[in-house]
């Protein structure tokens, strides 16, 4: 209701508030700041689900064979996604300072880089530390979703699957 009429701060709490019909709605969309962050959400939720979907799966392909160090490393795996979001943001913060961030650093010492790159300042590259940090947070989630869905799938449809003539690629793929 509040979207069709014309409400400031001074008027919200004012029974009368002019009717103003789609007005609201026509400016919102007029506006070049929403379309910039409908693009920058749909370039960051596209980055990050696809990246972490990729290698969250591998992961969980590496962890659904057996071998003894799976459930030590698993575990080391799982630390990003139980730190709390705040200590990541922090720490993530410091990676990509722009004097004393490792990250540069990291690249001036292999010679990549001459000038320290602003990552947290510049729009371009801020959305690329943003993307990257959300990533790390979200793998191991994802690996956990994916590695569980993996241990529910029941041996016998590989086996039937074998039986039938089927490959590792034809089982992996189909089943």
């Amino acid at each position: 209701i509040l979207s069709f009429q014309d409400v400031t701060v001074s008027t919200l709490i004012s029974r009368e508030k002019p009717f103003i019909g789609i007005e609201n709605y026509i400016a919102l969309f007029q506006d070049e700041v929403l379309i910039k962050s409908i693009i920058n959400t749909f370039i960051f939720s596209l980055g990050c689900l696809i990246v972490q979907f990729i290698i969250g799966f591998l992961l969980a392909l590496l962890f659904y064979r057996k071998f003894s160090l799976a459930k030590p490393i698993r575990g080391l795996l799982m630390i990003p996604w139980m730190i709390p979001l705040t200590v990541t943001a922090l720490m993530f913060k410091f990676m990509f300072g722009t004097d004393v961030g490792i990250i540069n650093q990291f690249l001036h010492y292999i010679n990549v880089i001459d000038e320290s790159i602003p990552w947290l300042t510049q729009p371009t590259t801020a959305m690329i530390a943003v993307i990257i940090t959300n990533i790390w947070v979200g793998i191991p989630f994802n690996m956990l979703l994916l590695s569980t869905g993996l241990s529910i799938i029941p041996e016998s449809l590989y086996e039937s699957a074998a039986i039938d003539g089927a490959n590792k690629y034809q089982a992996f793929w189909k089943i």
